[in-house]
């Protein structure tokens, strides 16, 4: 009896907590600023894929980005809250596949790892590829690598010989973790 109860409440414990998974392919409709209709549907485990497809008026595009969110400790802590805070985040910008990383507002602190890049972007559909072509040419630019200083080394401390009377009884003595800092101690008493 005891033991149809324990494994029935193991059971339920499993299925809410698929049920709450939303890598099961939610989708979580938002509108960007440029009032494109946009849907994004998170699928996988540990590896999390996200692909954003987005309409408005004859204009379609999709991206897919990757990541792992579960270094981040909100999206551990609430999955749902964490894809629609994302969905909130996307919906302030003109075109979520135009970036190359999403990096998450409840995630700031988080690994890089947690950020989803983006993998897969494809061109808007034959109207916008239309408009695209009549806009001017775009400017191309080189980016310089940053230049990043090198950390300067250490400086060495110039350490004053120990008394050998103060390290033979600290040896004896102190646990091999203190033993420097009771030959410290010892040498202060000694002298």
């Amino acid at each position: 009896m005891k033991l149809h109860i324990i494994l029935s409440a193991v059971a339920v414990f499993f299925i809410g907590t698929l049920a709450q998974n939303p890598e099961s392919g939610e989708r979580l409709p938002f509108q960007t600023k440029a009032k494109d209709a946009c849907v994004m549907s998170p699928t996988g485990q540990g590896e999390i894929r996200l692909k954003i497809e987005c309409k408005n008026q004859g204009k379609s595009y999709t991206c897919e980005f990757a990541g792992k969110p579960s270094y981040c400790r909100a999206y551990n802590r609430d999955k749902k809250g964490f894809w629609k805070k994302l969905s909130e985040d996307l919906s302030k910008v003109t075109n979520p596949c135009d970036a190359q990383v999403i990096k998450h507002s409840l995630c700031p602190k988080a690994p890089s790892q947690s950020q989803l890049r983006q993998v897969h972007g494809s061109p808007q559909s034959d109207t916008s590829k239309a408009e695209s072509n009549a806009q001017a040419p775009q400017k191309t630019t080189t980016k310089k690598p940053p230049v990043t200083k090198k950390p300067a080394a250490p400086k060495k401390l110039v350490e004053e010989p120990e008394n050998p009377k103060a390290m033979k009884i600290a040896k004896e003595r102190c646990w091999w973790y203190f033993q420097k800092f009771c030959s410290y101690m010892i040498e202060i008493f000694i002298s």
